[in-house]
């Protein structure tokens, strides 16, 4: 490529981004303004004046403790992919991580940051995005199974449209595993990677090929999968203290059942950090058992406000960390 032409491509990337982030504040704002305009604004905010402190402090914990867990099943990952990372060092870029995924502007944008600094560790890209990515589509796995769980167990919380949304999801996740792991649906994938520009063929290529490990790790799969449902477990403990602190009184069952779904859509990029998205949900979810809109919203925002306090830490982390480069052994 020119010089010219990057100098043109670089003004472009700029312009992309910024849309990108007006349009996912319009959504964040409208829905929000949405919510807002639809019930009594004094209610709410003695709703949140009459807030358990302490209960606010223990789902803030709550969130941590994932945060924690979910630093151990990435680290498990990374093993698995033969990736010289300690655990330690896996729990400070995680946290990270999930700073900026839940503070900046963005839902995976803390991903791209632990990529890279894995790849400032270990000179290796492909297999961090090998284990990143089979991170994420863990913890989307494990929300799935915990949600349909739910509706399986509570009636209460079995809505048609709520189970169409989650078994849809679900399936699409098994055939996307199919086609990463196994070998012949493997064979058609390759075929197709083939067709593509020489440059992303090659990419894809070695992302697959190293998502292929995890085919011949089968109780490392497992291992990594009990303790995803802890840690979305412990996700669904934030909002359930959450609406605990502001006096919502439901079973925990229905956060099992309600909470997976907002993160599932709070997790498309289409807004900031999943803002208005997940409380519109929430709202609508919990209204079809007659809790009043502002107490539910109370409860999103509090939860919201809970996993922003946790993540603060990978803040001071990002500014504190150091990276020094290992020697990482080469792919078996």
């Amino acid at each position: 490529m020119s010089r010219e032409a990057g100098a043109d491509h670089e003004p472009r990337s700029v312009l992309r981004s910024f849309s990108d982030l007006v349009a996912k504040l319009l959504v964040s704002g409208g829905l929000l303004y949405w919510l807002l305009s639809g019930f009594d604004l004094a209610a709410f905010g003695s709703i949140l004046q009459h807030t358990h402190i302490g209960l606010f402090v223990l789902a803030t914990g709550f969130f941590a403790l994932s945060n924690v867990l979910g630093a151990f099943q990435w680290y498990l990952l990374l093993r698995g992919q033969a990736l010289g990372v300690s655990l330690r060092q896996a729990v400070v870029l995680y946290w990270v991580g999930v700073f900026f995924n839940n503070v900046l502007l963005g839902n995976i944008g803390g991903d791209a940051i632990r990529i890279y600094d894995v790849r400032r560790l270990t000179r290796e890209t492909s297999r961090a995005a090998a284990a990143t990515f089979m991170d994420r589509f863990v913890g989307l796995f494990s929300t799935c199974c915990l949600a349909l769980g739910a509706c399986v167990l509570v009636a209460e919380v079995r809505r048609p449209g709520l189970v169409t949304m989650l078994v849809s999801v679900w399936s699409g996740l098994v055939v996307l595993l199919a086609l990463g792991l196994s070998r012949r649906l493997g064979s058609q994938v390759e075929r197709v990677l083939r067709r593509l520009p020489a440059r992303v063929s090659k990419i894809l290529g070695e992302l697959r090929s190293n998502f292929v490990v995890y085919r011949h790790k089968a109780p490392l799969l497992v291992g990594v999968w009990l303790v995803s449902l802890g840690v979305q477990f412990s996700r669904i403990l934030v909002y359930w203290t959450a609406g605990t602190a502001v006096g919502l009184e439901v079973g925990l069952r229905f956060f099992i059942g309600f909470q997976p779904v907002a993160a599932i859509a709070a997790a498309l990029p289409i807004s900031v950090g999943g803002l208005g998205v997940r409380e519109g949900v929430l709202v609508e979810l919990f209204g079809g058992i007659g809790v009043e809109e502002s107490l539910a919203f109370a409860t999103s925002i509090l939860g919201y406000g809970a996993g922003i306090l946790a993540s603060l830490l990978g803040g001071i982390l990002f500014i504190v960390r150091r990276i020094h480069p290992v020697d990482t052994p080469p792919q078996t």
